[in-house]
């Protein structure tokens, strides 16, 4: 095996942002009103009055997890994320299907997202006013995406800025209705009781390891700032405290408005199931606010904008890198001359995105089509990514950082995560399968998965491969470069 070292640097726009804006950036993407409350009748209807005890076990597997992440990112930071961490941990190959699955994830959220939120709004429209407004949800994936792509192109900081405000004013609003749903339960209710914590209240043990599985989805996001790990002062300390820090504070932040959100509505699932078609937060807002409900609206809006930021900043330094190792087309790893923002990336992410949105709302509607992509297959998906990385972990340190590993943080968490989200996802999506159009998404995944491996054989067989040798660098370092059992790579033998 030969080598050859070279320092790996970034061309973006290095020591942008601080630990503040990384920590804001993942706790933007996990979506603090969206995660609370698009996602509340759904997991009520599998966990009943326990979502709480759902929400809390969802966390200490997303605790699991982020450590998997928070271990990687204090030596490999780089834009590729999993991408680089996968390749380097195990193989280019697998790195390449992480991110290939990836774009089921990040990608993928901002167009349903915004469609659903457009539907939301016309709902509210046409209850309180009495106006019609049927086309909100095509228009608001179409501005969405042009506004976040429009935001990128200026620049690393203003995006980590707006998403500082717009995060932190949705914090404040959602937890404010948690705590008056704490203050004014229904008349005759139980008001608050640690009886949603209860095992024994679990209403059907399949159902609620779907839910358990959901809310780790509704906690996905905390992986964001590792993308941006190159446009991040000190790297390899701010990105794997981020990765924690958000965790911990959205974690809490969840099982706290859930909890909140279940006592407003006196610790009731059919009280809560009697609300559709509205969404329990704004029927919970009318009842505790009155006219203030629109409050929640705008908390609504400020996760809409926030998260399709934060998701599309992940999304573009994923194309970036992957494009800069030569994965994908070197078009994705042009940058803008002043802002060092990745330009193509960008328009191919605002491309994805508007697709996305309006695919899923014309095949399937947009409310329906909100869940089945980000509640199914993007589960599915970011669950193979997981796996991945848990192996990943395991391989990395033992192979290169032998005095480092611990049996705790690289293999115990890793094994104990990875059976957790197997064993939930067989149950929740095979045992039996869901109803239509969700009975799609294991397909739609596993076809995916598939596509990923086709071209993974065609670019071997037409000797495209140099970039298995660039997948894995990392900035700041003095790379040592295996040549990987490759022969279709000229001069690799």
């Amino acid at each position: 095996m030969s080598t050859a070292n070279q320092v790996q640097g970034t061309e973006l726009e290095a020591d942008a942002i601080g630990l503040v804006g990384a920590t804001m950036q993942a706790i933007t993407h996990i979506a603090p009103a969206i995660a609370g409350f698009f996602f509340t009748a759904f997991i009520v209807s599998l966990a009943g009055i326990t979502s709480p005890l759902a929400y809390f076990l969802g966390f200490l597997i997303v605790l699991m997890l982020g450590n998997t992440l928070a271990q990687l990112a204090k030596h490999l930071p780089s834009a590729g994320g999993y991408y680089t961490y996968v390749s380097r941990g195990l193989h280019p190959r697998a790195g390449f299907i992480t991110s290939w699955m990836y774009i089921l994830y990040s990608p993928m959220v901002g167009g349903p997202l915004a469609g659903f939120f457009g539907f939301i709004v016309a709902g509210e429209l046409s209850s309180n006013w009495n106006i019609s407004a049927p086309w909100l949800w095509w228009v608001s994936v179409l501005v969405f995406s042009i506004l976040t792509a429009v935001l990128q192109w200026k620049g690393i900081k203003p995006s980590v800025t707006f998403v500082v405000i717009t995060g932190g004013l949705e914090m404040i609003i959602v937890m404010a209705l948690a705590i008056f749903g704490f203050l004014v339960p229904p008349p005759g209710s139980s008001g608050i009781t640690i009886e949603v914590f209860n095992p024994a209240n679990i209403p059907e043990a399949g159902a609620f390891l779907l839910a358990v599985v959901l809310t780790v989805q509704g906690l996905t996001g905390w992986e964001a700032s590792a993308p941006l790990a190159e446009e991040t002062r000190d790297p390899k300390r701010n990105v794997p405290i981020s990765v924690m820090a958000s965790i911990v504070i959205i974690g809490s932040f969840l099982v706290i408005v859930f909890w909140g959100v279940i006592t407003g509505f006196g610790n009731s699932a059919d009280a809560i199931a009697a609300t559709a078609p509205e969404l329990p937060a704004l029927a919970l807002a009318h009842r505790v606010w009155g006219d203030g409900w629109f409050i929640i609206m705008f908390a609504f809006l400020n996760s809409v904008a926030a998260v399709s930021v934060a998701c599309a900043n992940v999304g573009t330094r994923m194309w970036y890198s992957m494009a800069r190792s030569g994965s994908f087309p070197k078009a994705l790893a042009k940058l803008h001359p002043v802002h060092k923002t990745p330009t193509n990336a960008i328009l191919v992410q605002m491309a994805l995105s508007i697709v996305s949105g309006l695919f899923v709302g014309v095949v399937w509607g947009s409310d329906v089509g909100f869940f089945f992509a980000t509640g199914i297959v993007l589960v599915l998906a970011v669950t193979v990514v997981y796996i991945l990385a848990n192996a990943a972990v395991f391989r990395f340190y033992r192979n290169e950082h032998p005095s480092e590993f611990n049996w705790l943080l690289h293999l115990i968490f890793p094994v104990i995560s990875s059976i957790v989200l197997l064993y939930a996802c067989y149950k929740g999506f095979f045992d039996p399968f869901p109803a239509d159009p969700y009975n799609l998404g294991p397909l739609i995944v596993g076809g995916w998965f598939l596509i990923g491996v086709i071209l993974l054989l065609v670019l071997r067989a037409r000797g495209n491969e140099e970039w298995l040798l660039k997948a894995g660098r990392a900035i700041g370092e003095d790379v040592p470069v295996p040549a990987f059992d490759t022969p279709a790579i000229p001069g690799s033998a």
